[in-house]
């Protein structure tokens, strides 16, 4: 599906860094059928898609759009977050922020000028979801509802397990997860997840293998689908989903 723009407050961009962009480039490439442009920009269907820099460290970042930078880099310091780079233009492509919030996961923001974010979304290759790992959801909420507007309500996983979507206005915009018996090391930092979808679980799982990467959590069903957390060649770990039929009625 194609996107032309994002409202304040939305996710709208996901990007990894890697300590080798060659092999990460290999990868995503081998994996969703990403080419990689100029902007930096991994591509589907000639589609901005994603982003790559370098990076000592392998992790993905997730980005949220704002219409005011600064304004929102001084409520996430009342919010109890951290600047750790203050917005900055990034030639004529938009306005960059990093920050962590309250528990200490990290996430971007992004003013838009020339590029507004991701492309493409909800079909195979391209990210669908965004989702945010917490040890303490109730802090979580707090935080996002004071910074971006956002509330969270319960929402349906596997039974037995807690779940919480985050919602901004009229729209759902992310995913809350406790960090619990999902999570093997559950000394795991809170963090974001970007969320790709692929037409087959098992069959994505067993192609990030082939192509050097390492499968954290094997596919299993949740109530969109059949989701797995995995990680590229490089260390940076991610979700693929394979959504049901039953997601689109």
């Amino acid at each position: 599906m194609r996107v032309r723009g994002y409202a304040p407050g939305t996710p709208c961009w996901a990007e990894v860094a890697s300590p080798d962009p060659a092999a990460a480039r290999a990868f995503y490439g081998g994996l969703f059928g990403w080419a990689f442009n100029d902007d930096g920009h991994f591509t589907l269907n000639g589609r901005a898609a994603a982003g790559l820099r370098q990076g000592s460290k392998a992790a993905w970042m997730i980005s949220i759009s704002t219409d005011d930078p600064a304004g929102t880099a001084e409520t996430v310091a009342h919010a109890g977050g951290t600047v750790r780079v203050p917005p900055a233009s990034i030639r004529d492509l938009g306005t960059a922020g990093v920050f962590t919030d309250a528990g200490g996961a990290l996430f971007g923001t992004w003013l838009r000028s020339r590029f507004v974010g991701a492309q493409v979304s909800f079909e195979p290759g391209a990210i669908c979801w965004y989702e945010l790992a917490s040890h303490d959801p109730t802090r979580a909420e707090t935080f996002y509802k004071e910074v971006f507007g956002w509330h969270a309500l319960e929402a349906e996983s596997a039974p037995g397990d807690p779940y919480y979507e985050f919602h901004h206005n009229n729209d759902t915009v992310g995913g809350l997860v406790p960090i619990d018996h999902r999570f093997p090391d559950h000394t795991v930092p809170d963090h974001w997840t970007a969320c790709f979808m692929v037409e087959d679980c098992v069959t994505a799982c067993k192609r990030v293998t082939e192509l050097g990467g390492a499968v954290a959590r094997s596919p299993h069903p949740v109530a969109a689908g059949w989701y797995a957390r995995v990680a590229d060649s490089t260390g940076a770990y991610f979700a693929v989903i394979e959504l049901s039929e039953d997601y689109w009625i």
